[in-house]
């Protein structure tokens, strides 16, 4: 004789978010990739944080994604996880953009980088609720929107505004 069982078919409504890997008590000695994901003068702001990472001794790679409408080439994610300790994805101002930033963070974090996504205030709601598809409890850092309109002085200036809470995010203080 069979047995049924009745199952509840409905979803769960909260995921479990993996915590993201736990970051160093500090950078010396280590590298941070700088990824650009492609934006348009969004370069402009990561040029500002390399030269902020090298006032304070922290050695960076740089990398440019050939689109922000797509997650990271694997190549270039391996090539990260071999060559840096650290990762700083910026800086998303659109929704795939954030998406595909999101995955990209979840990916080297699964690789053992902890890191840290720079977007503009706009994509807040859309980071949490990708991290919460995802299962992942991504670091997030929020300038003020829109990038596009701004001078690169400008620019360099939420970079500068935004470095301690980056250095913050990439160490165990957390």
């Amino acid at each position: 004789m069979y047995e049924s069982v009745l199952r509840d078919p409905t979803p769960e409504l909260a995921s479990l978010l993996r915590p993201r890997k736990a970051p160093p008590a500090s950078l010396e000695g280590k590298t941070v990739a700088l990824m650009d994901i492609g934006k348009m003068r969004g370069d402009e702001f990561i040029d500002r944080l390399e030269q902020l990472f090298a006032s304070v001794g922290v050695a960076t790679h740089r990398y440019k994604k050939p689109t922000n409408t797509r997650t990271a080439p694997v190549p270039m994610i391996q090539d990260i996880a071999q060559n840096c300790d650290l990762v700083v994805i910026a800086l998303s101002d659109c929704g795939s953009c954030t998406s595909c930033s999101t995955h990209d963070l979840n990916d080297l974090d699964q690789r053992g980088l902890p890191g840290v996504s720079v977007l503009t205030t706009e994509f807040r709601d859309a980071f949490a609720k990708q991290c919460a598809a995802i299962g992942f409890e991504g670091a997030s850092l929020y300038v003020p929107h829109p990038m596009q309109n701004r001078t690169t002085a400008e620019l360099h200036g939420l970079a500068e505004e935004s470095f301690e809470s980056i250095l913050a995010s990439l160490t165990a203080s957390a």
